[in-house]
């Protein structure tokens, strides 16, 4: 089933989302299951780090919740807020 999760960090965190960012991207590349979608998500501005995105691919809502559980940037308490939602891919359309 597919899993949205967006997670928001904490306002003014940004030096945390850095120092923590070389574990993330170790972490990630070792623990990602099939997906549709990883990345960031940024401020209006575009540049500014302000999340995360996942669409992935887990059994149940249950394995999602415990991927992130083991997500670094979970771990270092960047998040103000996790919201995850079973989703499905309907693009392309036809």
């Amino acid at each position: 089933m597919l899993i949205a999760i967006m997670c928001l960090d904490k306002p003014n965190h940004l030096d945390l989302r850095m120092a923590t960012r070389p574990a993330h991207l170790v972490w990630i590349k070792a623990n990602v299951p099939d997906g549709v979608y990883i990345g960031p998500l940024f401020d209006d501005d575009g540049e500014t780090f302000k999340g995360s995105l996942y669409i992935l691919d887990f059994e149940d809502i249950a394995a999602a919740r415990a991927w992130v559980a083991d997500e670094p940037y979970y771990k270092a308490d960047l998040f103000e807020s996790v919201i995850m939602r079973p989703s499905k891919n309907i693009f392309p359309l036809t």
